[in-house]
C-alpha cells in the first residue's frame, strides 16, 4: 500500500497523561478567535489532525503507518509513461508538521509550569522518521485507488458573489455580506472550536446577538 501525503497536522492522542483535546481546551487554544489568527485563510484550510478515537487512545501518525507496512510518499504530481510521478516534498511536509507539533507541546509545557494542573512527565514523540520516499511507482503495481482528499464545497442556493473561487462561503466571523444572512459550523467560523459540537454554542450565541441587532434596525418605531 502506498499513501500519498500532503500538508498535514500531527498530534499525539495523549500527552503528559491527558488527551490532547483536553490540553488544547485547557491552554485556551480552542477558544482563540478568528480575528486574532495571523493567517486566517490558511488556518481555515488546514486539514484535520491525524487522530483516532479508539478506546486505547492510540496515536496515529505517518511513522505508525510506515511501521505497519504502508509506503509513505509525497503527493501525486502526475502520470507519465505508465508511471505515477510523486512529489519529493514529503520530508519538508513532515518537518513542518513536527515544528507545529513542537510549538503546541511547548505551549502545554508552559501552561503546566505556570499552573497547578496535574500532569504526567514530558513524553514528547520523537521527530517523524521515514525512509527516503519513492518518487515513481509503476501503475502496474496499483490495483485500487482511494481518493481521500476531503469534501468539495457545494452551495448552489447561495449567490455566487458570496463564494470564493473554490466555492467556499465568504464570511466575516459567520456574518455574510448580505444583511441577516449567517453561517455556522465552518472551520474557524468565530473560534478554533467552531467545528466541534461543544464549540458551536458560543458562535451561535454571538451570531444570535448580531441578528437581534440587525432586526432591531428594521423594527417599526414605537
Amino acid at each position: 500500500m502506498t499513501l500519498a501525503v500532503g500538508d498535514h497536522v500531527r498530534l499525539p492522542r495523549t500527552y503528559r497523561g491527558r488527551d490532547i483535546h483536553w490540553w488544547m481546551d485547557a491552554i485556551g487554544l480552542l477558544d482563540e478567535r478568528y480575528d486574532t489568527v495571523e493567517d486566517l485563510a490558511r488556518a481555515r484550510r488546514l486539514p484535520s489532525p491525524q487522530l483516532i478515537g479508539s478506546p486505547e487512545r492510540r496515536t496515529l501518525d505517518l511513522e505508525t503507518l510506515h511501521v505497519s507496512g504502508v509506503e509513505v510518499s509525497g503527493r501525486l504530481a502526475g502520470i507519465s509513461a505508465g508511471t505515477l510521478q510523486l512529489s519529493g516534498s514529503l520530508a519538508n511536509l513532515t518537518t513542518s508538521a513536527d515544528l507545529k507539533l513542537g510549538r503546541l507541546l511547548d505551549r502545554i509545557d508552559r501552561h503546566v509550569a505556570e499552573t497547578d494542573v496535574a500532569a504526567g512527565p514530558i513524553d514528547r514523540p520523537p521527530p517523524t522518521r521515514l525512509p527516503t520516499a519513492v518518487t515513481e511507482v509503476p501503475m502496474a503495481r496499483i490495483r485500487t485507488v482511494v481518493w481521500a482528499t476531503g469534501n468539495r464545497p457545494h452551495h448552489p442556493w447561495v449567490d455566487p458573489a458570496l463564494l470564493d473561487r473554490r466555492g467556499r462561503i465568504l464570511h466575516d466571523g459567520g456574518v455574510l455580506d448580505v444583511p441577516g444572512l449567517y453561517v455556522l459550523g465552518m472551520p474557524l467560523t468565530r473560534r478554533r472550536s467552531s467545528t466541534f459540537i461543544h464549540g458551536i454554542r458560543a458562535d451561535a450565541e454571538e451570531l444570535t446577538d448580531h441578528l437581534v441587532g440587525h432586526l432591531a434596525l428594521w423594527a417599526p418605531a414605537a
